[in-house]
């Protein structure tokens, strides 16, 4: 029996078009390719990880991506624009709650752009029972550890458990450890799906 439903934040809960606001701040298709493979590629988990600063984030991106800097800098320090909470979210959350579901976060956030965007956007923070954050904890989805991690610091049974995340991956790694999973693609197939495996109509 389904007991916990854990969501992944971006994609899922929230939009993350930093695409969108790069192409309006000027970046080419070309442009994106290279943070794409040079930045979001190689090394962005070591930030979402919480390991490397963003200060030394910003200075991995001037050495890799040459002409670029100016650009990027502005990207970064609009990147709030990207986000925005999906009209469907605290409705959903209260219709799981009333059902008697507890909600969970488990997301690859970097830390001062989450803590930012709680204060000033996630109002669905206030209706979850626990978050795992990768920065804070120092891990990372798709690792077994951080899904390991928050089942162990908030005491739920993998079996228990359904998680909700738009990458494969990231589902794929949650149902390794036992929970069950859903590839978010849409607000309305995901609800559907969720519905019917709370209701016990479906695996």
């Amino acid at each position: 029996m389904i007991k916990n439903v854990i969501f992944d934040i971006g994609n899922v809960l929230v939009t993350f078009d930093w695409e969108v606001l790069a192409r309006e701040i000027g970046f080419t298709d070309a442009d994106l390719e290279v943070l794409r493979v040079k930045v979001i590629g190689d090394r962005w988990d070591e930030f979402d990880r919480g390991v490397m600063t963003e200060e030394e984030a910003l200075k991995y991106v001037e050495e890799v991506i040459p002409g670029l800097e100016e650009k990027f800098e502005e990207l970064w320090g609009r990147i709030d624009e990207a986000i925005a909470v999906y009209p469907y979210v605290e409705e959903w959350m209260k219709e799981l709650k009333a059902g008697g579901c507890r909600i969970y976060l488990l997301s690859n956030f970097p830390k001062r752009l989450f803590e930012k965007e709680e204060k000033e956007k996630f109002r669905f923070t206030g209706l979850v029972d626990g978050k795992v954050i990768s920065s804070f904890v120092k891990m990372i989805k798709p690792d077994r550890e951080i899904y390991e991690y928050l089942l162990r610091e908030y005491d739920l049974k993998a079996e228990e458990c359904i998680f909700l995340d738009d990458r494969k991956g990231n589902t794929e790694a949650a149902e390794a450890v036992g929970m069950q999973a859903i590839q978010f693609t849409s607000y309305e197939e995901a609800h559907e799906k969720l519905s019917k495996i709370l209701a016990g109509e479906t695996h």
